[in-house]
């Protein structure tokens, strides 16, 4: 009976007919639109309340939306009345369009509707809301590192190092907010360890409570830790060392380094043999034009230890074209002159010399002529004049311009005036006495306090020097009057004999009644050929 029904075709067409209907039903209520009825359902309008606005086309990757109000409206519609109970709330949307906004600041937007087909769209209440809009800014932190837990006992931790030369991060807030940041912090774990651990630590930003600011944006948000584990440790300064040269047309204008200390590693012995600190070179040759560059300085092992923690360190190296400036009126001083010696510079007359240096514009405009040694050294020289070289040194930050220009002065060495005691026609300074008359020179007898007779001492030419020439000394009444302090002097006698300079300027002299003694050439000019440059304590340029 059922297959007769089945293979019936006017059975077939009805229901066909009715799984079409219940198809196109179940269709129209997923697009939650209702049939339109064929009764006269009435038609009213009905209000939707505290419909929740939605901003939408808004660029969050530079703006930050800071607020809406109202943050809901009302909406009325039109419709069947049994359509609009149908539906909820959530099927009424309150949108705003802020596709449009170029710029942070306060606008007026208005509420566009979107409501159930079946369902036809009124008024809504408030048309309009206001919307402040803040653009978002970054500013670079430095990341820290917690290390929570101990190691195991026996061992030591070191301080935490970032491997991965992240040495800043930028934080992204809205611009109101970017000024509460109080840190960026990262934690480690090393409870229990006995070597050294490294981990990547995910970055959080705290404000200045201490409380997490979870809308912030870390750019890099994780970096690589390592936490040095070792038996015992010494900490000591860092020193940087220079290697290779900067182009001819550069300056070092200055250097930052990412750590002022590091951390050895290995046993108590070791440690102690270790010296005050610990050197890492930096090879300048890679800079090849001004400005800033971050150079990575490795660390050696202090021989017989274990490790260094860092084992690198970033050098932020500034360099500038230099600029070239001559310093006038630098003093310039004598050092090491003799005894019984005199020295005063002649040429120039200022006594003051002029020193071309060159390095960054501020620090040449900073160097003033009293930061700026020059010296002149005159130890084991007799009396005479001598052009003699100027040894300068100079402010680290600065360097000859020309370091083979010779700066010389002139320089004229005289001996010491001697006194004179009273001749008062007797007495006995002390000296011994020699035989001879009141003279400056001759023979008798007499005591040293100027009495006796005699005739005048002779006037002998310097063989060294025809253009000088230097009194004879006279035995007899002031023979011994080398010794102004009492001290005594003596002559001898014996063929007549030219005392050696240095002996001539103790007043001793060989000779037959007569004193005789040439003192050293005076007003000779001596041109020394010394290949002795002026000096600079700053090497690198």
């Amino acid at each position: 009976m059922m297959d007769k029904w089945i293979s019936n075709n006017t059975v077939a067409k009805v229901l066909a007919l009715i799984v079409s209907l219940l198809l196109w039903v179940m269709v129209h209520m997923d697009n939650n639109t209702m049939p339109t009825s064929t009764s006269s359902a009435a038609v009213g309008t009905s209000v939707i309340h505290d419909v929740e606005v939605q901003p939408y086309g808004f660029d969050e990757d530079k703006y930050v939306l800071k607020s809406i109000s109202p943050t809901t409206v009302n909406i009325e519609v039109r419709g069947q009345s049994d359509l609009i109970s149908y539906f909820s709330k959530d099927n009424y949307k309150a949108k705003i369009n802020l596709a449009d906004i170029k710029g942070a600041g306060t606008v007026t937007l208005p509420i566009i509707a979107e409501t159930p087909a079946s369902v036809q769209y009124v008024s809504s209440t408030p048309g309009f809301v206001r919307v402040t809009i803040e653009e978002k800014t970054s500013n670079s932190f430095t990341p820290q590192i917690s290390v929570q837990g101990e190691p195991a006992s026996g061992y030591q931790k070191g301080d935490p190092v970032i491997t991965d030369d992240t040495d800043k991060v930028n934080v992204t807030l809205p611009e109101s907010r970017l000024s509460q940041v109080g840190t960026v912090r990262g934690v480690i774990n090393i409870a229990g360890a006995s070597e050294t651990v490294s981990k990547t630590v995910t970055l959080s930003v705290y404000d200045k409570n201490g409380n997490a600011m979870e809308d912030a944006t870390v750019s890099p948000s994780t970096v690589k830790v390592e936490v040095p584990i070792g038996a015992s440790s010494r900490k000591l300064p860092l020193n940087l060392s220079y290697t290779g040269q900067l182009p001819d047309n550069l300056v070092l204008a200055g250097t930052e380094v990412s750590a002022d200390e590091v951390t050895v590693y290995g046993s108590e012995e070791e440690l102690a043999a270790l010296g005050d600190s610990v050197t890492a070179s930096v090879n300048l040759s890679s800079i090849e034009q001004a400005g800033t560059a971050t150079l990575t300085a490795k660390l050696d092992i202090p021989e017989g230890t274990d490790k260094v923690s860092p084992s690198t360190v970033q050098v932020t190296i500034t360099t500038e074209e230099f600029s070239e400036r001559t310093v006038q009126n630098v003093p310039v001083k004598l050092n090491g002159l003799g005894a019984n010696l005199e020295a005063a510079i002649t040429q120039p007359d200022s006594q003051q010399v002029s020193v071309s240096i060159k390095g960054a514009p501020d620090a040449i405009q900073a160097v003033r002529p009293e930061d700026i040694t020059a010296t002149v050294n005159v130890s084991g020289r007799v009396a005479g004049t001598y052009k003699l070289p100027v040894q300068v040194v100079l402010p680290e930050t600065v360097s000859l311009s020309n370091p083979g220009e010779q700066i010389t002065v002139t320089v004229t060495i005289t001996e010491s005036a001697t006194t004179t005691p009273p001749d008062n026609g007797q007495g006995n300074t002390g000296g011994t006495t020699s035989n001879g008359d009141d003279s400056e020179n001759g023979t008798g007898s007499g005591n040293t306090g100027n009495n006796g007779s005699g005739s005048d001492g002779t006037t002998t030419p310097d063989s060294n020097n025809p253009d000088s020439t230097s009194d004879n000394d006279a035995s007899g009444g002031d023979s011994a009057e080398s010794a102004p302090d009492g001290t005594s002097g003596s002559t001898d006698s014996g063929t007549n004999n030219e005392a050696s300079p240095s002996d001539a300027t103790e007043g001793n002299a060989a000779g037959s009644g007569a004193s005789t003694a040439s003192p050293p050439p005076q007003n000779q000019m001596i041109d020394q050929a010394l290949a002795v440059p002026a000096v600079s304590s700053s090497t690198y340029h």
